[in-house]
């Protein structure tokens, strides 16, 4: 009887466990796939010599896909005849379509086109290599490019080599007419690599392509090139896994018969290129249109140097208008006085020689009244602005200054007055332009000291009959301790012009100092901030910074920032040394 309920309960307690383990339960995911597929077999073998096969097969690990193909694979060199790249399973299928050339080796790369089917793993830069000779073209060559006004690396420009192999065509200009014999793409960091090169003097050019063509045919293509002829180096490579398995391949010599750059364990950039659009020279009217009442806006293409405007339908007399210029002169405003034509024809002429004539329509739309508006429209008034959009004033760099919407007819300077603490006095008063569209005021100030500006009603008109409103401005000057002030000394090598620039952190020139030998630089009185200093090599001595020209074998104009972004503090000075 005891056995029994022994037996009993060892039955029950086995029933319960197993429930237990039958109860369904969530199965814990292993770690993820992020091994990208691995090449299995290829035939033919990798880095086959006296190559002559028509259908080439890459068997990877696993399913992959390609994607991208037209940006991501790269055939070298491009001549190679038409080829057929499709997937079929795990295998990339290629197939070459018409005789290869003798003696010639033969680089796909796939860039990063394939990736496996679940995780999206990207097998990067996969090539598949052969040579139609007896050996494998092993050289190696690698650089950067950067925009040259800026230096920021640039992504997705292709990097081009060229063979002296055409006998209608001299080397300098291959890149106008016809594909390079090898290409490599730009990464995020501006790098790109060639490998598998001839031992050959080589051409180094870079294209940001506009039209898909690979070839420098467009006016608005970014482009750089090398002043001198290269060479690629041996580097020796990591022996692929797939190799080996394979006997054929380990059974070639990589190393090339002559040493041309010494054998090297690792491959760095070793030429920088400057990527630059080349100046149209051809002067040209952008655009020409009324901007505002009574301003006409004139924009060229670039700086003007004798300009003329010839009024075709206005009565031949003088001061019909007042041209007024931007600092690089490139555009003009004209302030027309007295017109009452519904349209202006215009002769545009400049050193001699007649641009364009345009035709420029003056008539103002009326002003749309609002929903319950009643009468004539509200007279407009001539706008008045202050150069101190946070009403402080750095009176250490600049003096307050009105600015007029219109040019003026007529003024009472006399009227105007400055409060300073309990004294009311009138300020020095000067026109800063012959458009009298700009007023200095002058004043001995104090530091950290309020202001206060009172200008009357309709004390200043303008061309077009406006007057303005009563205006008071109050502001406060700053303190010096407020600033920080910035010296470089700089050790020139070269004799030159040099534009020295002080720019804030987004690259807007706030300052800039020409020097042409070994000496100080000073930036004062400045805000408490981040700050970027870059110097041009002015080598026309034109003050400004000038693109280049590859037909003429013209870079642009050099230009290197000091190596480190300047904190200025309030109240402190900086001293820093730069060498150029």
């Amino acid at each position: 009887m005891i056995r029994s309920k022994c037996s009993f309960l060892y039955a029950f307690f086995f029933l319960i466990f197993l429930c237990r383990c039958a109860n369904p339960v969530t199965p814990e995911g292993g770690p993820k796939d992020i091994t990208p597929p691995k090449v299995a077999e290829c035939d033919p073998p990798l880095l086959t010599t006296h190559f002559h096969k028509k259908d080439i097969r890459i068997t990877f690990n696993e399913y992959i896909q390609l994607k991208d193909q037209n940006n991501q694979i790269n055939i070298a060199p491009p001549k190679l005849p038409h080829t057929d790249i499709r997937l079929r399973g795990k295998s990339i299928l290629i197939k070459l379509a018409d005789t290869l050339k003798s003696n010639t080796t033969y680089s796909i790369r796939f860039g990063d086109a394939i990736s496996d089917l679940t995780e999206n793993n990207v097998l990067h830069d996969f090539a598949y290599t052969f040579s139609t000779g007896s050996y494998i073209d092993s050289l190696s060559l690698s650089g950067r490019i950067i925009n040259a006004f800026d230096q920021v690396p640039q992504k997705d420009v292709v990097a081009m080599l060229y063979i002296n192999e055409n006998d209608t065509l001299p080397l300098d200009s291959l890149p106008l007419h016809v594909k390079p014999y090898y290409m490599a793409k730009t990464n995020e960091t501006g790098e790109f690599t060639f490998r598998n090169l001839r031992d050959v003097p080589l051409l180094l050019f870079a294209l940001k392509d506009m039209n898909g063509d690979n070839i420098f045919n467009l006016p608005n293509e970014k482009v750089a090139f090398c002043d001198s002829l290269v060479k690629g180096i041996y580097v020796m490579p990591p022996t692929p896994e797939i190799l080996k398995k394979d006997s054929i391949a380990k059974s070639d010599s990589l190393i090339p018969k002559k040493d041309t750059g010494g054998i090297k364990k690792q491959l760095t950039p070793a030429h920088t290129l400057l990527l630059f659009e080349e100046s149209d020279s051809f002067q040209k009217i952008l655009k020409a249109d009324m901007v505002n009442e009574s301003q006409v806006g004139i924009f060229y293409r670039f700086p003007v140097v004798k300009p003329e405007f010839i009024p075709l339908n206005l009565p031949a007399v003088s001061g019909w208008m007042m041209p007024e210029f931007n600092f690089t002169r490139d555009s003009v405003y004209l302030w027309l006085k007295n017109t009452e034509k519904d349209s202006l024809m215009l002769r545009l002429v400049d050193k001699d020689k007649t641009l364009d004539t345009a035709r420029i329509n003056l008539k103002k739309k009326n002003p749309k009244k609002r929903k319950g508006d009643k009468g004539a429209a509200p007279v407009m008034k001539l706008q008045l602005t202050i150069n101190m959009p946070d009403a402080r004033l750095n009176q250490f760099k600049r003096d307050p200054m009105i600015i007029f919407s219109y040019p003026l007819s007529g003024q009472d300077l006399s009227r105007i007055l400055l409060v300073d603490g309990k004294d009311t006095i009138r300020p020095k008063l000067a026109f800063a332009d012959s458009l009298k569209r700009k007023l200095r005021i002058s004043y001995k100030w104090k530091e950290d000291r309020p202001y206060r500006l009172i200008i009357p009603d309709s004390i200043f008109r303008s061309i077009n009959g406006r007057s303005n409103d009563s205006l008071v401005v109050s502001f406060r000057t700053h303190s010096l301790r407020d600033f920080g002030s910035i010296q470089m000394t700089l050790s020139i090598k070269a004799p030159s012009d040099y534009l020295i620039q002080l720019l804030d952190e987004k690259e807007i020139v706030l300052e800039q100092k020409i020097i042409s030998a070994s000496g100080k630089v000073k930036f004062e009185y400045l805000f408490p901030g981040k700050y970027k200093i870059k110097a041009i090599f002015d080598r026309n001595r034109n003050g400004r910074w000038d693109t280049g020209n590859f037909s003429r074998k013209l870079q642009p104009e050099k230009v290197q920032y000091y190596q480190k972004i300047i904190e200025v503090r309030a109240n402190w000075d900086i001293d820093e040394s730069w060498e150029l």
